[in-house]
Protein backbone atom coordinates (compact mmCIF):
# COMPACT_ATOMS: atom_id res chain seq x y z
CA UNK A 1 0.00 0.00 0.00
CA UNK A 2 2.58 2.69 0.40
CA UNK A 3 4.48 2.05 -3.01
CA UNK A 4 0.66 2.46 -4.00
CA UNK A 5 0.46 5.41 -2.52
CA UNK A 6 3.97 6.78 -3.59
CA UNK A 7 3.15 5.61 -6.94
CA UNK A 8 -0.35 8.28 -7.15
CA UNK A 9 1.17 10.80 -5.42
CA UNK A 10 3.30 10.98 -8.57
CA UNK A 11 0.37 10.37 -10.66
CA UNK A 12 -2.80 10.72 -9.33
CA UNK A 13 -4.45 10.03 -12.24
CA UNK A 14 -4.13 6.58 -12.45
CA UNK A 15 -7.17 4.42 -12.44
CA UNK A 16 -6.17 0.99 -12.03
CA UNK A 17 -3.52 2.36 -9.23
CA UNK A 18 -6.79 3.86 -7.55
CA UNK A 19 -8.71 0.62 -7.79
CA UNK A 20 -5.91 -1.69 -6.69
CA UNK A 21 -5.55 0.70 -3.85
CA UNK A 22 -9.10 0.26 -3.15
CA UNK A 23 -8.91 -3.42 -2.79
CA UNK A 24 -6.17 -3.05 -0.15
CA UNK A 25 -7.66 -1.17 1.36
CA UNK A 26 -11.46 -2.78 1.66
CA UNK A 27 -9.47 -5.74 2.77
CA UNK A 28 -7.80 -4.01 5.39
CA UNK A 29 -11.76 -2.55 7.05
CA UNK A 30 -11.14 1.08 5.96
CA UNK A 31 -14.16 2.25 4.83
CA UNK A 32 -13.41 5.79 4.46
CA UNK A 33 -10.29 4.99 2.18
CA UNK A 34 -11.60 2.42 0.35
CA UNK A 35 -14.79 4.74 -0.70
CA UNK A 36 -12.27 7.56 -1.62
CA UNK A 37 -10.45 5.16 -3.83
CA UNK A 38 -12.66 3.19 -5.67
CA UNK A 39 -14.58 6.38 -6.31
CA UNK A 40 -11.61 8.23 -7.94
CA UNK A 41 -10.89 4.93 -9.63
CA UNK A 42 -14.43 5.19 -11.39
CA UNK A 43 -14.34 8.96 -11.82
CA UNK A 44 -11.05 8.52 -13.69
CA UNK A 45 -11.64 5.36 -15.59
CA UNK A 46 -11.65 5.27 -19.48
CA UNK A 47 -14.51 4.76 -21.11
CA UNK A 48 -13.81 0.90 -22.02
CA UNK A 49 -13.30 0.51 -18.31
CA UNK A 50 -16.17 2.54 -16.92
CA UNK A 51 -19.08 -0.26 -15.84
CA UNK A 52 -16.09 -2.12 -14.42
CA UNK A 53 -15.08 0.52 -12.20
CA UNK A 54 -18.90 1.86 -11.78
CA UNK A 55 -19.89 -1.31 -10.46
CA UNK A 56 -16.93 -2.02 -8.31
CA UNK A 57 -17.44 1.48 -6.70
CA UNK A 58 -21.17 0.49 -6.48
CA UNK A 59 -20.19 -2.82 -4.52
CA UNK A 60 -18.50 -1.33 -2.23
CA UNK A 61 -21.19 1.76 -1.45
CA UNK A 62 -23.48 -0.90 -0.87
CA UNK A 63 -21.45 -2.91 1.59
CA UNK A 64 -21.15 0.38 3.96
CA UNK A 65 -24.85 1.05 3.67
CA UNK A 66 -24.98 4.14 0.95
CA UNK A 67 -27.11 2.11 -0.76
CA UNK A 68 -29.24 4.84 -2.61
CA UNK A 69 -26.52 5.97 -4.29
CA UNK A 70 -25.36 2.19 -4.99
CA UNK A 71 -28.97 1.89 -6.85
CA UNK A 72 -27.89 4.90 -8.88
CA UNK A 73 -24.48 3.71 -9.90
CA UNK A 74 -25.99 0.33 -10.61
CA UNK A 75 -28.83 1.71 -12.64
CA UNK A 76 -26.25 3.80 -14.81
CA UNK A 77 -24.15 0.75 -16.65
CA UNK A 78 -24.49 0.55 -20.20
CA UNK A 79 -23.84 -3.30 -20.31
CA UNK A 80 -25.40 -5.34 -17.37
CA UNK A 81 -23.61 -8.27 -16.28
CA UNK A 82 -24.13 -11.10 -13.63
CA UNK A 83 -22.29 -8.84 -10.99
CA UNK A 84 -24.02 -5.41 -12.13
CA UNK A 85 -27.44 -6.96 -12.25
CA UNK A 86 -27.07 -9.03 -8.70
CA UNK A 87 -25.25 -5.84 -6.99
CA UNK A 88 -28.55 -4.03 -8.15
CA UNK A 89 -31.07 -6.44 -6.57
CA UNK A 90 -28.70 -6.81 -3.15
CA UNK A 91 -28.48 -2.91 -3.21
CA UNK A 92 -32.44 -2.70 -3.58
CA UNK A 93 -33.73 -5.04 -1.39
CA UNK A 94 -31.12 -3.46 1.44
CA UNK A 95 -32.85 -0.26 0.25
CA UNK A 96 -36.05 -1.79 1.19
CA UNK A 97 -37.13 -1.56 -2.29
CA UNK A 98 -38.33 -5.46 -2.05
CA UNK A 99 -40.72 -6.19 -5.29
CA UNK A 100 -38.11 -3.93 -7.28
CA UNK A 101 -35.23 -6.05 -5.96
CA UNK A 102 -37.15 -9.41 -6.73
CA UNK A 103 -37.79 -8.08 -10.50
CA UNK A 104 -34.01 -7.73 -10.69
CA UNK A 105 -33.06 -10.98 -9.19
CA UNK A 106 -35.29 -12.43 -11.72
CA UNK A 107 -33.18 -10.95 -14.66
CA UNK A 108 -30.37 -11.75 -13.59
CA UNK A 109 -30.97 -14.92 -13.18
CA UNK A 110 -32.90 -15.46 -16.67
CA UNK A 111 -31.07 -13.43 -18.73
CA UNK A 112 -27.44 -11.89 -17.02
CA UNK A 113 -25.84 -15.96 -16.13
CA UNK A 114 -25.85 -19.20 -17.73
CA UNK A 115 -23.51 -20.53 -15.11
CA UNK A 116 -25.67 -23.00 -12.59
CA UNK A 117 -23.34 -22.12 -9.71
CA UNK A 118 -24.61 -18.61 -10.14
CA UNK A 119 -28.02 -19.81 -11.14
CA UNK A 120 -27.88 -21.50 -7.72
CA UNK A 121 -26.98 -18.33 -5.89
CA UNK A 122 -29.84 -16.10 -7.14
CA UNK A 123 -32.28 -18.71 -6.55
CA UNK A 124 -30.92 -18.99 -2.96
CA UNK A 125 -31.78 -14.56 -2.64
CA UNK A 126 -35.05 -15.09 -4.21
CA UNK A 127 -35.92 -17.82 -1.72
CA UNK A 128 -34.85 -15.52 1.53
CA UNK A 129 -37.12 -13.08 -0.38
CA UNK A 130 -40.36 -15.59 -1.03
CA UNK A 131 -39.71 -16.71 3.07
CA UNK A 132 -40.39 -13.29 3.81
CA UNK A 133 -44.07 -12.38 2.24
CA UNK A 134 -44.78 -16.24 1.14
CA UNK A 135 -43.87 -18.50 3.53
CA UNK A 136 -41.55 -21.45 4.65
CA UNK A 137 -43.25 -23.55 1.62
CA UNK A 138 -42.29 -21.28 -1.33
CA UNK A 139 -39.06 -20.49 -0.14
CA UNK A 140 -38.34 -24.44 0.00
CA UNK A 141 -39.51 -24.99 -3.62
CA UNK A 142 -36.61 -22.56 -4.45
CA UNK A 143 -34.17 -24.06 -2.03
CA UNK A 144 -34.83 -27.13 -3.63
CA UNK A 145 -34.27 -25.89 -7.76
CA UNK A 146 -31.17 -24.20 -6.52
CA UNK A 147 -29.92 -27.75 -4.62
CA UNK A 148 -30.48 -29.57 -7.96
CA UNK A 149 -28.39 -27.18 -10.05
CA UNK A 150 -24.78 -28.49 -10.27
CA UNK A 151 -22.76 -27.76 -8.63
CA UNK A 152 -25.31 -26.82 -6.16
CA UNK A 153 -24.60 -23.01 -4.09
CA UNK A 154 -23.01 -24.22 -0.37
CA UNK A 155 -25.22 -21.41 0.26
CA UNK A 156 -28.65 -23.46 -0.57
CA UNK A 157 -27.52 -25.85 1.90
CA UNK A 158 -26.83 -23.64 4.43
CA UNK A 159 -30.72 -22.23 3.97
CA UNK A 160 -32.36 -25.55 3.66
CA UNK A 161 -30.75 -26.60 6.61
CA UNK A 162 -31.98 -23.19 8.54
CA UNK A 163 -34.89 -23.54 7.54
CA UNK A 164 -35.34 -27.26 9.05
CA UNK A 165 -33.62 -25.67 12.65
CA UNK A 166 -36.39 -22.64 12.28
CA UNK A 167 -39.44 -25.02 11.88
CA UNK A 168 -38.27 -28.40 13.79
CA UNK A 169 -38.37 -30.25 10.61
CA UNK A 170 -35.46 -32.42 12.11
CA UNK A 171 -35.75 -34.95 8.94
CA UNK A 172 -34.70 -32.05 6.86
CA UNK A 173 -31.99 -30.88 8.86
CA UNK A 174 -30.45 -34.05 9.19
CA UNK A 175 -30.63 -34.54 5.46
CA UNK A 176 -29.04 -31.65 5.23
CA UNK A 177 -26.28 -31.49 7.38
CA UNK A 178 -25.06 -35.27 5.68
CA UNK A 179 -24.83 -33.00 2.26
CA UNK A 180 -22.71 -30.36 4.29
CA UNK A 181 -20.52 -33.30 5.43
CA UNK A 182 -17.57 -32.61 2.32
CA UNK A 183 -17.75 -28.90 3.10
CA UNK A 184 -16.28 -28.91 6.54
CA UNK A 185 -12.97 -29.59 4.35
CA UNK A 186 -13.63 -26.11 2.44
CA UNK A 187 -12.18 -22.85 4.32
CA UNK A 188 -14.34 -21.04 2.78
CA UNK A 189 -17.49 -23.00 4.58
CA UNK A 190 -16.25 -24.62 7.27
CA UNK A 191 -17.19 -21.31 9.47
CA UNK A 192 -21.02 -21.63 8.34
CA UNK A 193 -20.74 -25.60 8.64
CA UNK A 194 -19.50 -25.34 12.48
CA UNK A 195 -22.23 -22.83 12.95
CA UNK A 196 -24.77 -24.70 11.87
CA UNK A 197 -23.86 -27.80 13.38
CA UNK A 198 -23.45 -26.37 16.51
CA UNK A 199 -27.07 -25.34 16.32
CA UNK A 200 -28.25 -28.61 15.23
CA UNK A 201 -26.95 -30.06 18.95
CA UNK A 202 -27.57 -26.83 20.96
CA UNK A 203 -31.81 -27.12 19.91
CA UNK A 204 -31.38 -30.87 21.03
CA UNK A 205 -29.81 -29.92 24.53
CA UNK A 206 -26.35 -31.08 23.80
CA UNK A 207 -24.23 -28.90 24.87
CA UNK A 208 -21.15 -30.75 25.58
CA UNK A 209 -21.78 -32.44 22.44
CA UNK A 210 -21.44 -29.15 19.96
CA UNK A 211 -18.39 -28.21 22.00
CA UNK A 212 -16.82 -31.16 21.26
CA UNK A 213 -17.54 -31.43 17.26
CA UNK A 214 -16.37 -27.60 17.27
CA UNK A 215 -13.39 -28.45 18.80
CA UNK A 216 -12.60 -31.37 16.20
CA UNK A 217 -12.96 -28.88 13.68
CA UNK A 218 -10.39 -26.65 15.32
CA UNK A 219 -8.39 -29.52 15.62
CA UNK A 220 -8.41 -29.65 11.48
CA UNK A 221 -7.92 -25.75 10.91
CA UNK A 222 -6.57 -24.24 14.50
CA UNK A 223 -6.15 -20.90 12.51
CA UNK A 224 -9.45 -20.28 11.73
CA UNK A 225 -10.62 -17.45 13.58
CA UNK A 226 -14.30 -18.23 13.35
CA UNK A 227 -14.14 -21.96 14.70
CA UNK A 228 -12.59 -20.19 17.91
CA UNK A 229 -15.19 -17.70 18.52
CA UNK A 230 -18.30 -20.43 17.75
CA UNK A 231 -16.35 -22.57 20.39
CA UNK A 232 -15.92 -19.11 22.70
CA UNK A 233 -20.12 -18.60 22.11
CA UNK A 234 -20.81 -22.21 22.74
CA UNK A 235 -18.68 -22.46 26.04
CA UNK A 236 -20.82 -19.10 27.02
CA UNK A 237 -23.96 -20.54 27.52
CA UNK A 238 -22.68 -23.20 29.88
CA UNK A 239 -23.09 -20.60 32.36
CA UNK A 240 -20.27 -22.01 34.49
CA UNK A 241 -17.55 -20.29 35.63
CA UNK A 242 -14.52 -21.92 34.11
CA UNK A 243 -16.07 -22.16 31.19
CA UNK A 244 -16.16 -18.23 31.05
CA UNK A 245 -12.70 -18.11 31.45
CA UNK A 246 -12.33 -20.50 28.84
CA UNK A 247 -14.48 -18.69 26.57
CA UNK A 248 -12.01 -15.27 26.98
CA UNK A 249 -8.99 -17.79 26.30
CA UNK A 250 -10.91 -18.98 23.17
CA UNK A 251 -12.40 -15.07 22.20
CA UNK A 252 -8.96 -14.37 22.42
CA UNK A 253 -7.62 -16.74 19.64
CA UNK A 254 -9.94 -15.66 17.66
CA UNK A 255 -8.93 -12.07 18.10
CA UNK A 256 -4.99 -12.93 17.39
CA UNK A 257 -5.68 -14.86 13.83
CA UNK A 258 -8.60 -12.48 12.94
CA UNK A 259 -7.77 -9.24 13.67
CA UNK A 260 -7.99 -7.93 9.92
CA UNK A 261 -10.92 -10.66 9.19
CA UNK A 262 -13.72 -10.40 11.38
CA UNK A 263 -15.83 -7.76 13.51
CA UNK A 264 -13.07 -7.00 15.95
CA UNK A 265 -15.05 -5.39 18.36
CA UNK A 266 -17.75 -8.29 18.51
CA UNK A 267 -14.58 -10.17 19.70
CA UNK A 268 -13.90 -7.75 21.88
CA UNK A 269 -16.95 -7.80 23.51
CA UNK A 270 -17.01 -11.21 23.89
CA UNK A 271 -13.58 -11.48 25.37
CA UNK A 272 -15.19 -8.76 27.71
CA UNK A 273 -19.11 -10.33 28.62
CA UNK A 274 -16.42 -13.63 30.08
CA UNK A 275 -13.99 -11.95 31.33
CA UNK A 276 -17.01 -10.12 33.52
CA UNK A 277 -19.16 -13.71 34.02
CA UNK A 278 -16.05 -14.86 35.45
CA UNK A 279 -14.99 -12.06 37.98
CA UNK A 280 -12.23 -10.73 36.37
CA UNK A 281 -13.67 -7.53 36.18
CA UNK A 282 -10.07 -5.48 35.36
CA UNK A 283 -9.94 -7.41 31.85
CA UNK A 284 -13.76 -6.93 31.65
CA UNK A 285 -12.65 -3.31 31.17
CA UNK A 286 -9.96 -3.43 29.55
CA UNK A 287 -11.35 -5.27 26.79
CA UNK A 288 -14.44 -3.07 26.78
CA UNK A 289 -13.07 -0.14 26.45
CA UNK A 290 -10.60 -1.41 22.91
CA UNK A 291 -14.37 -2.28 21.47
CA UNK A 292 -15.65 1.16 21.78
CA UNK A 293 -11.89 3.11 20.36
CA UNK A 294 -12.38 0.61 17.78
CA UNK A 295 -15.92 1.39 16.95
CA UNK A 296 -17.42 4.29 19.08
CA UNK A 297 -20.49 4.47 16.95
CA UNK A 298 -21.90 1.08 18.28
CA UNK A 299 -24.37 0.60 21.23
CA UNK A 300 -23.50 -3.37 22.04
CA UNK A 301 -19.71 -2.09 22.90
CA UNK A 302 -20.80 0.66 25.23
CA UNK A 303 -23.44 -1.82 26.71
CA UNK A 304 -20.42 -3.98 27.56
CA UNK A 305 -18.39 -1.40 28.94
CA UNK A 306 -21.50 -0.71 31.19
CA UNK A 307 -22.26 -3.60 32.32
CA UNK A 308 -18.63 -4.37 33.65
CA UNK A 309 -18.81 -0.53 35.27
CA UNK A 310 -22.09 -2.10 37.07
CA UNK A 311 -19.96 -5.11 38.32
CA UNK A 312 -17.47 -2.22 39.92
CA UNK A 313 -19.95 0.43 41.24
CA UNK A 314 -18.75 0.26 44.59
CA UNK A 315 -15.61 1.04 43.47
CA UNK A 316 -14.56 4.60 44.06
CA UNK A 317 -14.21 5.86 40.54
CA UNK A 318 -17.04 4.58 39.27
CA UNK A 319 -19.32 7.43 39.76
CA UNK A 320 -23.06 7.09 38.77
CA UNK A 321 -22.39 10.36 36.57
CA UNK A 322 -20.77 8.41 34.25
CA UNK A 323 -22.77 4.98 33.95
CA UNK A 324 -25.62 7.35 33.25
CA UNK A 325 -23.70 9.03 30.75
CA UNK A 326 -23.29 6.09 29.06
CA UNK A 327 -26.64 5.32 28.70
CA UNK A 328 -27.58 8.50 27.28
CA UNK A 329 -24.74 8.09 24.48
CA UNK A 330 -26.34 4.86 23.87
CA UNK A 331 -29.78 5.77 23.84
CA UNK A 332 -28.90 8.26 20.98
CA UNK A 333 -26.59 5.32 18.82
CA UNK A 334 -30.31 3.67 17.97
CA UNK A 335 -29.78 0.48 20.59
CA UNK A 336 -31.64 -2.97 19.54
CA UNK A 337 -34.92 -3.45 21.60
CA UNK A 338 -33.89 -5.88 23.39
CA UNK A 339 -30.49 -3.52 24.57
CA UNK A 340 -33.33 -1.03 25.49
CA UNK A 341 -35.27 -2.99 27.71
CA UNK A 342 -31.91 -3.85 29.73
CA UNK A 343 -31.24 -0.19 29.91
CA UNK A 344 -34.29 0.53 31.33
CA UNK A 345 -33.94 -1.85 34.29
CA UNK A 346 -30.53 -0.53 34.90
CA UNK A 347 -31.31 1.79 38.42
CA UNK A 348 -28.01 3.37 40.27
Amino acid sequence: MYILNGDLEKNPNDACAWNMLGILRERLGLKDGTLEAYRNSYRLSEKEYRDLARVNYGRVLSKFGKYPQAIDLFQEVQKATFNSGSGLALALFKNGQHEESYNAYEQALHWLTQEQSSQSDLLVALASMAYMFQGADAAKTLLFQSIQLKPPSPWSLYATLSLGLLHNDTKLARLVLNELEPFKDNKDCLKHYANLLSYVYLLQGKHNKAVIEVSKLIQRCPDNPSLWLTLSILLLRHQQVTKYMSAAKCAGVAMLFGQTKMDVTKVLCLIALASSFSNNDKQAIVSAQKAVHCYPNNAEGWAVLLSALINLKEDAWVSKALMQSIIEHIDKLNPSGLLSAWLRKQIF
